[in-house]
Formats: C-alpha cells, sequence, structure tokens
C-alpha cells in the first residue's frame, strides 16, 4: 500500500474510533451518572526517506513521513453532572468528589456514581443491575424497622419509626487517590484496585446526578470528525486517480 494511501486510511479509523466515542457519549446523555470520555490523537511511527525519496529533502538525513494518525480513549470525565430531584428515598447523588461502592455477583466491589438504588424484598439495597450498595451497617439491613428513611450528607442512615429514631448505617463514599487508573467496567460503574485517599463529597437524598455530557460540544464535535473523515476520503481517492493515471501511462 502506498504511504498516502496508508496515511488516509489510518486517518479515517481514528476518526471512526472517534466517532464511535461521541455517539456513545450522546447515547448516554440520559443515563444517571455517565461520565464522558476524552478522546486523543498522535502521530504514527516514521518512515525513514532514503533512496530515491531521499531528493524530496534538501537534508535527508534523519527525516521521514509520518505513517499517520491514531485515536484513543485516554481518560474520563469526572466532572460534576447536574443534580435531579426524585422522591425515592434510596435514589441519591453526590456533590463533590467521591463514588458509591457496589458489590457485583462475583463479589467484586466497584464503584458508581450512579446512586438510583431501591429496597428488594430481602431488605438489601441494590441498583438496576443487581449490585448491592455496600453499607457499614450496625444493624443487618434485613432487620432495619419500617419507617422514614432519611440519609444525611454524611452518608448517615436513619429511620423514624412511630417509636424513636434510629440509626441504622452508614454510606461510605471512596476517594480513588488515582481517579484516572480506574477502568470502565460498562454499566456505569468502574473497577480500581489502587489505594484511597480523602474527599470532601457528600450525599443528597432525594436526588440523582444526570450525566455530565455536553450534548452542544458533542455534536460540534460531531460534525468536525465527520469533516476531517470526508478529507481522508479524498486523499485516498484522489491517490487512486493518480496511481491509474500512472498505470495507464505504463501500458
Amino acid at each position: 500500500m502506498s504511504i498516502p494511501l496508508s496515511i488516509s486510511k489510518s486517518g479515517m479509523n481514528a476518526i471512526q474510533n472517534q466517532m464511535d466515542v461521541v455517539s456513545n457519549d450522546i447515547a448516554n446523555i440520559n443515563t444517571t451518572g455517565y461520565k464522558s470520555k476524552n478522546i486523543s490523537f498522535n502521530e504514527l511511527l516514521l518512515n525513514d526517506m532514503n533512496g530515491e525519496a531521499a531528493y524530496l529533502s534538501a537534508d535527508a538525513q534523519g527525516s521521514g513521513i509520518s505513517i499517520g494518525s491514531k485515536s484513543a480513549v485516554t481518560s474520563t470525565n469526572f466532572t460534576q453532572g447536574a443534580l435531579v430531584s426524585d422522591p425515592n428515598d434510596y435514589h441519591l447523588a453526590i456533590t463533590g468528589e467521591g463514588f458509591f461502592g457496589v458489590t457485583g455477583e462475583n463479589g467484586e466491589r466497584y464503584l458508581t456514581r450512579d446512586g438510583a438504588f431501591h429496597v428488594n424484598g430481602d431488605k438489601s439495597i441494590t441498583n438496576d443491575n443487581g449490585d448491592t450498595l455496600e453499607i457499614q451497617a450496625t444493624i443487618p439491613t434485613n432487620q432495619w424497622p419500617e419507617g422514614d428513611v432519611s440519609i444525611a450528607e454524611n452518608g448517615e442512615v436513619t429511620i423514624q419509626s412511630e417509636n424513636n429514631s434510629m440509626l441504622v448505617g452508614t454510606i461510605p463514599l471512596f476517594y480513588p487517590a488515582q481517579p484516572n487508573a480506574m477502568q470502565p467496567v460498562g454499566e456505569n460503574k468502574f473497577s480500581y484496585d489502587g489505594a484511597f485517599g480523602t474527599g470532601e463529597g457528600s450525599i443528597q437524598q432525594h436526588y440523582l446526578e444526570a450525566s455530565n455530557v455536553d450534548l452542544a460540544s458533542s455534536m460540534t464535535e460531531m460534525i468536525l470528525a465527520q469533516r476531517s473523515y470526508s478529507m481522508n476520503l479524498k486523499v485516498a481517492q484522489g491517490t487512486d486517480e493518480m496511481a491509474s493515471v500512472i498505470n495507464q501511462f505504463k501500458q
């Protein structure tokens, strides 16, 4: 494959990857606690200029032509999303830093900003994916009394029954020391094996955190990506046309 075609092909692949990321962000604009992704472009390796190509440069020593570009998701944008009010007692949002800890079916801990929890028939508190919310319970959840549930900003869970008010547990927040080391595993949650630090997050009961996707910026980025893809495609078509003319001369 000629260098121009190779460059155009790599450019189209990189832009297609960008389009996939932007499309995924837009698709999750209504996903509770979703965090948009950051994507970056990098130059690929150089082809050294030598032999017949050396005349293209006055000083061919150490010169080269890039063989294109690549793109990849480099990090997740953990900026705060807007808070949306909700009447459910176990619908929670985090303001500031921090993540909820949930335990999956495999027993592993995951971190999430999605606070759409609910109580099941066995009194366990899970999200819609079946992951169990981590709680430092002073009383096992299946023994919690009936009553009005109040969850404070520091995560303390209090149940007000007819007779008294009882502190039944605390919902902790987790603060990864290196947020960019978190690995997305789908279902709006992350795996993390590093150390934890301290933070200043707080829990807001009767709220959910909306996605932090900026629709206007995402649409603008998608339009630019489409234009870039079109330009790379035109380069490939032009290269093909020139190769066709050269072949006709040879014949």
